[in-house]
């Protein structure tokens, strides 16, 4: 799994309205039904309201395991995670954004049916651009390089022997890496724990031109931030 097809990921999420959502029912098997998703939305968790005496929260309260597939085009990704209910007004107040809420929630946002369910995000399959990748959240939130690279994913760590721009000091196999010097010199492990983020540095090598850039641009700065979280 390369930076690339995270920040894709994270993109075709974004530009999501409607997602299916999927629970353990009372016999054991799956069931799934469509919800609206909740900004903000990522790899790592998902949000959506939903009645509290509802199937869905019923069933959650038995067994919070769950998953969310997000589809569109010849896209698919699939998350597998933890889903919690929440009914703090604070919350509610903060995700009373759609539409078609007063309709299902007459009382307003604090409506006592009315509850936010979060998925947290364990593991992912996805197929993106004919490129598939399965993955965990811990996986991929061990820090691997300083810029956001992936190096676990890169065809060159075997070809070239190469253990990662953090091992071999900031001068991989292709020579001295200004990114990797700039971080390390600042004491940093990463680049998403320097407050100047994203710096011209690091943004001439993850919004380039050339074809070693990052497609979607940003995408080894969007690393960098997951890792900063």
């Amino acid at each position: 799994m390369n930076a690339n097809i995270f920040e894709k990921a994270n993109q075709i999420i974004k530009g999501c309205d409607t997602a299916y959502f999927g629970v353990i029912d009372e016999d054991g098997f799956p069931s799934i039904s469509a919800v609206s998703v909740i900004m903000p939305k990522n790899i790592f968790e998902v949000h959506f309201a939903t009645q509290i005496n509802g199937n869905k929260v019923k069933r959650l309260h038995k067994n919070n395991k769950a998953s969310v597939c997000f589809k569109t085009d010849n896209c698919n990704i699939t998350l597998v995670g933890e889903a919690e209910i929440l009914t703090d007004q604070e919350t509610k107040s903060r995700f009373w954004v759609l539409d078609w809420m007063p309709h299902i929630f007459p009382d307003g946002e604090a409506d006592p049916n009315y509850c936010v369910v979060k998925m947290c995000t364990k593991r992912v399959s996805l197929w993106i651009d004919n490129e598939d990748a399965a993955f965990t959240i811990d996986a991929l939130l061990t820090v691997q390089s300083r810029c956001g690279l992936l190096c676990d994913g890169c065809g060159f760590k075997e070809s070239h022997g190469c253990i990662g721009c953090i091992a071999l000091e900031g001068k991989p196999f292709w020579g001295e890496c200004p990114v990797a010097k700039c971080s390390q010199n600042k004491g940093y492990t990463h680049c998403g724990e320097c407050s100047d983020i994203p710096c011209d540095i690091l943004k001439e090598f993850s919004c380039g031109e050339d074809e070693h850039s990052d497609k979607p641009t940003g995408a080894r700065i969007a690393v960098c931030r997951g890792w900063a979280r």
